[in-house]
């Protein structure tokens, strides 16, 4: 039985088409949510399960709804309108012969690259949608037809003829997919939320995951979730199940290892960068619905604007910022830079030190607690971003990739010190530090050195190393669920910072980066694109040695130079790192705030949770509102409080839940834009003091 989707209505007039400019032709995007069921037990799947699925996902596709049910199982799918979307490209979508059903979210890129080779094969689309190339794709080469593409995904497909349903996630983590097996069914999802609607029993917190998260700031490092029954699929991996309950995990994705490093000169590392950095933006360009770029006025989300719009024949393009007066946050300078060097119709948004207001609603959103300051920031941008355009390029991943963030010094400089027998290796080490010794204090440098040489006598790195607390806060039983992350400095003969790089990638930094990007995106209904995540991309950096991705001090060194001559000078080389950050710190402080959050953390239910150190978390307050420096752990803290209200105790459900209006209205759209404000400031004006930018 197919129960028809919902056709959106009309059609909207594209404000400007980047892939014309590059000869493409319509591409129906797939942002959206998906969810199903398949059961084991002789059940019948029911629509009703696949409405109150889908009503918990209406925030990822505001636009329509579309189910298709077979016997046991059942396929919900959210639709968001980014094009001239015609009833054939919505989904769930099937084959030629209605014997194979899809439900997809994300975006294959080279799908025009693929789709002719199909056709000379006597595949007939029916639409230009670029879900329908996996249909076609999979008759032709079953699961392996997931190598081919080159995006991001998150798919069911049912096999009828087999009654088996294929399940399969991107590469890198792009897009999530969240599932519950049983011996009774199998349920899956695009957030947790939406097996909560069938299975509130399923909101039991995992003491593991929480011990980790405290300890080492670590979130997404592999299948386990904050839910201690709900399971994340692997990134690069599919999941077959048959009707019959029997399941299979298979990867058919890699990331090459530390020992797998090619060496190179750093003029072809930046070149062979620069080939393949482009076509990742090229490809991510091809939209049919107003294109932007978001700006931090780093040298990440600044190629990705020379390189869009060199593409796009400088064709102005919209820009998204966040920026702060507060020294050590301000990025204005940056970012106006970059609006002065290339044509950009440039926004920027300083969020309300009112963090608390949206607090609780982005806890909902994203279903885990934050490993510090950082996600609000982005939170307004992609609210600042929503009412303009559907489509944003973003820069996550460079940092992991080539080496970015301050705490790779010690790996850099252990691999400097490793060879620094040769009279070259050492004058490299010295030039290193002195370049390090002009972003960091003196002391800092030094420190930095001390652990580089910690390093070479194979001490194990700690658990808080990126400014974590092991064991701060953690009551006797949370400590004993802690586990250690990152093991021996360096393993298989390889350096110790290509080592460290690689476990960034895939366990340690960017599965949560990416995660906080897809949920602060799609609680605004935008696609967010990450060309640095394009797979040649990333497998060519991982096959780079330490040494051409930190070059004697220089932090992402191939980009750098491979931007050279195309970015203001301050800002290819600058040597300071902000992201979208906020002054947390001061906020905190600050008398408005401070008593709310002590009120919750020190809350009677907060204690009866017997998690933390109570006597520890009431120390850290009155350090922090002393001077000294506790953000991190208390927001840490502070929102993983808020996790508990939303989903254990069930706060956020009714909050925010289609009950409540907000996920369920007519948009489901985060309520800081169904009322027109971010963080508690009017977006009416954009030339307010909330938010200033072109019209």
């Amino acid at each position: 039985m197919v129960l028809e989707p919902t056709v959106p209505i009309g059609f909207r007039r594209r404000a400007f088409d980047p892939g014309d400019a590059l000869g493409a032709v319509k591409a129906e995007a797939n942002v959206c949510g998906l969810a199903g069921i398949l059961h084991f037990d002789g059940r019948t799947a029911e629509l009703r399960q696949g409405e109150s699925m889908a009503r918990l996902l209406i925030h990822r596709g505001p636009d329509g709804v579309g189910f298709h049910q077979d016997g046991p199982l059942i396929l919900a799918h959210r639709h968001l309108r980014i094009i001239d979307l015609s009833p054939r490209a919505l989904q769930p979508m099937s084959n030629e012969d209605g014997t194979i059903w899809l439900i997809h979210n994300g975006e294959i890129y080279n799908f025009l690259e693929l789709r002719p080779a199909l056709e000379s094969r006597g595949h007939v689309f029916r639409s230009s949608c670029d879900s329908e190339l996996i249909l076609h794709a999979y008759e032709e080469d079953g699961e392996d037809c997931v190598r081919q593409l080159n995006g991001m995904w998150a798919f069911a497909l049912w096999d009828s003829r087999r009654r088996r349903l294929l399940v399969s996630r991107d590469r890198l983590g792009e897009k999530p997919l969240y599932y519950v097996l049983d011996s009774r069914a199998f349920l899956f999802a695009s957030e947790i939320k939406a097996l909560l609607a069938l299975r509130p029993e399923l909101a039991e917190p995992s003491l593991g995951e929480i011990a980790q998260f405290l300890a080492a700031g670590i979130l997404d490092s592999g299948p386990q979730t904050f839910f201690r029954k709900v399971l994340q699929l692997p990134p690069g991996h599919n999941l077959l199940v048959e009707a019959d309950g029997r399941t299979e995990l298979r990867r058919y994705w890699a990331p090459p290892e530390p020992q797998d490093a090619v060496p190179s000169s750093p003029e072809r590392a930046a070149h062979s960068f620069l080939e393949l950095l482009e076509d990742a933006v090229r490809l991510r360009l091809r939209s049919d619905v107003p294109l932007g770029s978001c700006l931090s006025g780093g040298i990440d989300s600044s190629s990705l604007l020379a390189l869009g719009s060199r593409l796009l024949n400088a064709k102005p393009i919209p820009t998204f910022s966040c920026v702060f007066e507060e020294p050590g946050f301000n990025e204005r300078p940056y970012v106006e830079a970059m609006s002065r060097a290339l044509p950009t119709v440039p926004y920027q948004v300083t969020p309300s030190p009112h963090f608390l207001e949206s607090l609780p609603r982005i806890v909902w959103h994203q279903e885990v607690p934050f490993t510090g300051p950082g996600l609000y920031g982005q939170w307004c941008v992609m609210a600042l971003a929503r009412k303009r355009v559907k489509v944003l390029l973003c820069g996550q991943g460079a940092d992991e990739l080539l080496g970015g963030y301050f705490y790779y010094y010690p790996d850099h400089l252990g691999d400097l010190l490793r060879g620094a027998v040769r009279p070259a290796a050492l004058w490299e080490l010295l030039v290193a530090l002195a370049r390090i010794s002009r972003r960091v204090p003196f002391d800092d440098t030094a420190r930095l050195l001390r652990e580089g040489i910690w390093r070479l006598q194979g001490r194990p790195r700690e658990a808080g190393f990126k400014g974590g607390w092991f064991g701060h806060y953690l009551s006797e039983d949370l400590a004993r669920e802690a586990q250690e992350f990152l093991g021996p400095p360096a393993a298989n003969g390889a350096g110790f910072l290509s080592t460290l790089l690689h476990l960034d990638v895939i366990r340690t930094s960017l599965p949560m980066m990416l995660h906080s990007e897809d949920r602060n995106a799609m609680a605004h209904g935008i696609e967010s694109r990450v060309p640095f995540m394009d797979h040649r991309l990333v497998e060519f950096c991982m096959r780079l040695p330490g040494n051409l991705r930190i070059q004697a001090g220089i932090t992402k060194a191939p980009l750098r130079h491979a931007m050279n001559g195309s970015l203001p000078k301050a800002v290819a080389w600058r040597a300071d790192k902000m992201g979208f950050g906020e002054p947390l710190a001061l906020w905190l402080r600050q008398d408005a705030h401070r008593e709310d959050v002590e009120e919750i953390l020190l809350s009677p239910r907060a204690r009866a949770r017997g998690l933390l150190r109570m006597e520890r978390v009431a120390q850290d307050l009155r350090e922090h509102r002393s001077g000294r420096d506790r953000t991190v752990p208390l927001y840490r803290a502070l929102t993983l409080e808020l996790w508990f209200r939303n989903f254990v105790d069930g706060e956020g459900m009714a909050r925010f839940g289609p009950s409540a209006g907000g996920e369920g209205g007519t948009t489901g759209l985060s309520q800081d834009f169904q009322d027109g404000k971010i963080g508690g400031e009017d977006l009416a004006d954009p030339r307010g003091a909330a938010v200033a930018g072109g019209a």
